[in-house]
């Protein structure tokens, strides 16, 4: 239960996190001359929805039993947030190498 507890603090301060993230990341991709660049933008603002979907999935895994799903929840925006960054440094890191 503790667990629970926890999760929702982080996911509460994530959701507000993952807003100034996808903000800030909105500035960096409006400027990026790639063909993906519109994926890039609906998964910065898919960050917040992450959060919120480990908070409050969770506390749902809980009330109807599912004990074991509750770890996975609890990673599940962590795992996003490092999949959606090593996406943006790869994109970073092929412009520096592909622009004139």
């Amino acid at each position: 239960m503790g667990l629970l507890w926890i999760n929702t603090i982080i996911a509460v301060l994530g959701v507000g996190a993952g807003l100034f993230l996808a903000m800030g990341s909105v500035m960096s991709i409006a400027n990026m001359q790639v063909s993906w660049a519109a994926y890039l933008l609906l998964a910065a603002f898919a960050v917040p929805i992450m959060f919120g979907v480990s908070g409050i999935g969770a506390w749902m895994a809980h009330w109807m039993g599912w004990q074991r799903l509750i770890p996975w929840l609890v990673g599940l925006p962590w795992v996003y947030v490092g999949l959606f960054i090593a996406a943006m440094l790869w994109t970073f890191s092929y412009l520096g190498k592909h622009s004139a």
